[in-house]
């Protein structure tokens, strides 16, 4: 396994090698962002570093419950998509100690709902999720003190533990979206979604965008190296590669987009591989 403490990487380009830096090329994504949004500096650092402060939450259960039931709903879907049912999927999923007690009636009841997201499959995901949910904080007397009796902090084996452990356990998450859930709670790994996958196969990072460890664990010296938290890191790579309007932190698309990036004004184009016209 690659070593996580090592600052820099060399890679070869057409035969050239050069050596990259994690430091240098995050701080030019962070820049070449902050200078492409609406926003003030003080706005964008107030906004964006909101996600600074997501490692070592004091989280209740119910708090993990509905992070996990969100990333259920976007498993599959377009963000936007789901972001717009967001208080519809909380009135019907409140807590777990609830869910764990809907028969097929109110199943059926959410499903029939015009307002909901009409996916029936994830709907008795979160059911079931709740009832393992609730198994788990019965035994531990909570799920942080689930997560805790892994002690991720001791090793990356331990960290890569937990995911099999939830992957298995609960209905939906599957090899990226339990990535996805670890991020939202908090834990070291960033969500190696299509949006960064893609930017780190440009950067030959990785060779191939379902590279989703190797993807994982460069989000992971890109936050060693530049003292972020990693959801930090995560937010920034995300944006730098998304496409559309984002009012909240002032964007109109992405830079490193899928299909017509603007090389002509991306700050780490002399290390990207994307064929420029």
């Amino acid at each position: 396994m690659e070593d996580l403490e090592s600052k820099s990487g060399s890679y070869e380009d057409l035969g050239v090698e050069y050596m990259i830096s994690y430091k240098e090329i995050f701080c030019k994504v962070e820049s070449t962002l902050k200078s492409q949004s609406k926003l003030s500096d003080e706005e964008f650092d107030i906004r964006f570093g909101e996600y600074k402060n997501y490692e070592n939450r004091d989280l209740s259960d119910d708090e993990y419950f509905d992070k996990l039931t969100k990333v259920v709903f976007y498993s599959g879907f377009k963000a936007e998509t789901v972001t717009k049912k967001l208080d519809i999927i909380k009135y019907h999923f409140p807590d777990f100690e609830t869910i764990s007690n809907y028969d097929e009636g109110r199943i059926n009841e959410i499903f029939n709902d015009e307002s909901m997201i009409k996916n029936k499959k994830k709907i008795l995901a979160c059911v079931n999720n709740s009832i393992v949910f609730k198994g788990i904080v019965e035994k531990y007397g909570s799920f942080r003190s689930y997560v805790d009796s892994f002690e991720i902090d001791n090793s990356f084996e331990n960290l890569m533990l937990f995911k099999e452990e939830i992957q298995y356990r609960f209905a939906f998450l599957g090899e990226i979206t339990s990535y996805h859930f670890m991020t939202d709670i908090g834990l070291p790994v960033l969500k190696p979604d299509r949006v960064i996958a893609r930017i780190f196969k440009r950067l030959n990072l990785i060779e191939d965008e379902k590279q989703l460890l190797k993807t994982v664990i460069h989000g992971r010296k890109f936050s060693h190296e530049n003292r972020f938290p990693i959801r930090y890191v995560d937010i920034i790579f995300v944006k730098y590669g998304q496409m559309g309007t984002d009012d909240y932190f002032g964007l109109e698309d992405g830079i490193c987009l899928k299909n017509n990036p603007k090389c002509h004004i991306c700050g780490i184009k002399e290390y990207c591989s994307y064929p420029i016209a």
